[in-house]
C-alpha cells in the first residue's frame, strides 16, 4: 500500500476543496495522511480514514529565516510518515515541502492555487518568490494550475518543467452538493446581491462597498449582504459603519454558504486576482448569476452576458454598471442566466474532473 501525504496552509479550505480527492485516494487503497493547521473540519477527514498531522503556519509573507520553524515541522512529519508521494497546495507548502521532497527524493505534485499579490508586482519579494519557486519546483512530477493566466506566468519565468504543467478547472465544484433548490428562499420584494469572501482589499471589497453605497442610495428594493471573516482587521470599523447606515448587511463567517446563497439573487466578487474562485463556481452551480472581474480565475466561471456580467478590475463604476444591468433584467432573464451558469458548471467544472486528473498524476509519479 502506497502512502500519500497532502499538505496545505488552511484546514477548513483543505476540507472544502480536497475532501473528494481524499475519499477517492482512500477508496483506491492508498494510506492517506494530511498536514494542515487544526480546524474543526479536520475531524471529518479523520472520520473518513485519513491521518491528521497538525502544523502551525503563518500564511502571510515569505521569509526563509522566519519560516525555518515551518520547515522543521514539515521535516519531522515527512520523516515520521515516510510517504511515497507528496501533494502540495498553497505557497509555503509548495515551496518548503518541495525542497524537502527533493532532499528526501520523494515524488511530489504541486497545486498553484493563485499567484497572490506579491508575485504580480515588480518588487524584490516577487524576485525572491520566483527564485524559490524555480528551485523548489524544478523536480515536480506535476504542477497543477487553476487558470491559464497563472500557467502562462510560470512559463514566462521558466518555473518548473513545462511538460509537467497540468491545467484544471480550479478545485472544481461538487455539483451534487451545490445545487439549486426549489426557488429563492428569501423575499421576492428585494434583489439580493451577495458578496462571499475574506474581507480584504484584494477581494475588491472597497469597490463593493462603493458600489453598495451607490446602489442603495438609488434603489429602495435592493439588499447587499456580506459573508466572510476579517483577513484585514482594519475593515472592521468600515463594515460596522456601513451596517449602521443600512447600506450593507454583514452576516459574518458561514459554516455552509449554501444557506446564504439560497437567499441571494446574484453573487458579486470584484476580486483583484484568483487562482480559480470557488465562490463563483459554487454560486453558479446553485443556479445564481455572477458579477465578477474580468481577470484570470474569475472570467472562466462566467459566460459574459449569458450567465452573468464581467466588470473591470479595481473599477467601482464598472461594477455599478454591471449591477444595474442585472437589476434591469426580468425574473425570467435572471432565471435563464442561472440555468446557463449551472450547465456550464456541470459541463466544465465538475470536481470529479479535477480528482481524476490528480489520480492520474499521482499514479504516474509513483512510477517515476
Amino acid at each position: 500500500m502506497s502512502t500519500i501525504l497532502l499538505i496545505s496552509n488552511h484546514g477548513g479550505g483543505f476540507y472544502n476543496f480536497k475532501k473528494e480527492l481524499v475519499e477517492e485516494l482512500l477508496k483506491i487503497g492508498f494510506e492517506v495522511h494530511f498536514v494542515v493547521p487544526f480546524d474543526e473540519k479536520t475531524e471529518r477527514l479523520e472520520a473518513l480514514g485519513a491521518v491528521f498531522h497538525k502544523i502551525d503556519i503563518d500564511r502571510r509573507g515569505i521569509n526563509p529565516i522566519k519560516d525555518l520553524s515551518l520547515m522543521n515541522q514539515l521535516r519531522k512529519v515527512i520523516k515520521t510518515v515516510r510517504p511515497d508521494a507528496l501533494i502540495l497546495h498553497t505557497i509555503k507548502p509548495n515551496i518548503y515541502a518541495s525542497i524537502l521532497a527533493r532532499i528526501y527524493k520523494i515524488p511530489y505534485i504541486n497545486n498553484i492555487t493563485g499567484l497572490g499579490s506579491a508575485l504580480q508586482q515588480n518588487s524584490k519579494m516577487a524576485k525572491l518568490l520566483r527564485f524559490l519557486y524555480r528551485n523548489s519546483l524544478a523536480g515536480s512530477s506535476g504542477i497543477f494550475f487553476e487558470n491559464s493566466g497563472n500557467r502562462d506566468y510560470f512559463l514566462k519565468y521558466h518555473i518548473g518543467r513545462q511538460e509537467k504543467y497540468v491545467l484544471v478547472p480550479g478545485a472544481g465544484v461538487n455539483i451534487a452538493h451545490f445545487k439549486k433548490g426549489s426557488g429563492k428562499t428569501g423575499s421576492v420584494e428585494f434583489t439580493n446581491f451577495l458578496f462571499i469572501g475574506r474581507i480584504m482589499k484584494e477581494k475588491g471589497i472597497d469597490e463593493f462597498f462603493e458600489a453598495a453605497a451607490h446602489i442603495k442610495g438609488k434603489y429602495s428594493d435592493v439588499k447587499l449582504q456580506v459573508v466572510g471573516f476579517y483577513d484585514e482587521p482594519e475593515y472592521e470599523c468600515k463594515v460596522r459603519a456601513l451596517t449602521d447606515q443600512r447600506i450593507i448587511e454583514f452576516l459574518g463567517a458561514s459554516s455552509d454558504t449554501r444557506l446564504e446563497m439560497s437567499y441571494a439573487d446574484c453573487i458579486v466578487l470584484p476580486s483583484y486576482h484568483e487562482g480559480m474562485s470557488n465562490v463563483l463556481l459554487e454560486g453558479a452551480s446553485m443556479g445564481l448569476p455572477l458579477i465578477t472581474t474580468d481577470i484570470p480565475g474569475c472570467r472562466e466561471a462566467v459566460r459574459d452576458g449569458k450567465s452573468g456580467f464581467l466588470c473591470n478590475v479595481k473599477d467601482a463604476q464598472s461594477l455599478i454598471d454591471a449591477m444595474e444591468r442585472f437589476l434591469a433584467l426580468s425574473p425570467a432573464e435572471r432565471d435563464e442566466m442561472g440555468r446557463v451558469g449551472r450547465e456550464k458548471m456541470e459541463r466544465e467544472f465538475d470536481r470529479n474532473i479535477v480528482v481524476n486528473r490528480y489520480i492520474q498524476s499521482i499514479q504516474s509519479a509513483l512510477k517515476e
